[in-house]
C-alpha cells in the first residue's frame, strides 16, 4: 500500500524569521473573495538552495528542472544523535541503506520530534554535519541532499553573535558550492520506516531567486 507523507514546515509565526501575512480581501468587508499577502525569506522553513546561493553566475530557480529535487532517496538513520552532537563519517558509513551511486541523500535525525522547530531549543541544541562528514558527502557525488536539522554549526547561534561566512558552513562550501542542491528543514521523517523512497520537492517557480519554499513528500510503499 502506498503511503504519502508531508516533510514540509507549515508556514506561520516564527521568531527565527519575519512574516508578513496580511489579509487584503475579506468577507466581513463586503469582498467576495478572500485573499492574502505572504511576505517572507525565500529561505525560511522548508526551502531549498541553489548553488547561487553561495557563488556567482550559478542558475537560478526558474532554470533548474522540475525534477531536480526530486526522485529515489536514500534515508540515512541518525535518529540516535542527541542533542550538540557531531554527526561524523563514521555515522554517515554505519548506514545498512546506503550504496554507490545514490541521487538523492535524506538526513534523518527526527529532530522534530525532539524540539519543536518553531522553539529556539530546536536550533541551538541541534546536532550537527562536520567537515569530515560533508566531504564523505561531496565525494558520493549525490545530485541532492536533505536535512530534518539545521545542520551547520552557525546555524545554532540562534542570539545572532559572530561572524561567519562560508567556510564556517561545510554543507554549503562543500556540497552546495560544488553544485550538490540542498533541501533545507524538513519535518516528519520519523513517519518513514523505508530506508529508500520516492522524495518530490517542489520549490515555488521564482525568477531570479537562489532558493525558494518547497513542499516536500515522501512516497512510501509498505
Amino acid at each position: 500500500m502506498m503511503k504519502m507523507v508531508d516533510l514540509s514546515m507549515t508556514v506561520t509565526d516564527h521568531w527565527r524569521w519575519n512574516i508578513n501575512h496580511e489579509v487584503i480581501g475579506d468577507f466581513k468587508d463586503g469582498d467576495d473573495f478572500r485573499s492574502s499577502r505572504l511576505q517572507t525569506s525565500a529561505h525560511a522553513f522548508t526551502h531549498v538552495d541553489t548553488p547561487l546561493h553561495c557563488k556567482e553566475n550559478e542558475a537560478t530557480i526558474e532554470e533548474l528542472s522540475v525534477d531536480a529535487y526530486s526522485g529515489e532517496a536514500v534515508i540515512i538513520d541518525l535518529s540516535a544523535k542527541q542533542a550538540d552532537e557531531a554527526i561524523t563519517v563514521a555515522d554517515l558509513e554505519n548506514s545498512s541503506s546506503f550504496q554507490d551511486n545514490e541521487k538523492i541523500i535524506l538526513l534523518k535525525t527526527c529532530w522534530d520530534e525532539k524540539y519543536s522547530p518553531y522553539s529556539r531549543e530546536y536550533w541551538s541544541k541541534a546536532p550537527y554535519v562536520t567537515e569530515e562528514a560533508a566531504e564523505w558527502l561531496k565525494e558520493r557525488s549525490p545530485k541532492v541532499v536533505g536535512f530534518d536539522f539545521p545542520q551547520d554549526y552557525p546555524m545554532k547561534l540562534i542570539d545572532g553573535t559572530g561572524k561567519f561566512g562560508l567556510k564556517d558552513m561545510p554543507t554549503h562550501q562543500l556540497l552546495l558550492n560544488e553544485g550538490i542542491l540542498l533541501v533545507e528543514y524538513l519535518c516528519g521523517l520519523s513517519q518513514i520506516t523505508s530506508s529508500r523512497v520516492q522524495f518530490i520537492c517542489l520549490p515555488i517557480k521564482l525568477k531570479g531567486f537562489e532558493g525558494a519554499p518547497a513542499r516536500a513528500i515522501v512516497i512510501e510503499n509498505n
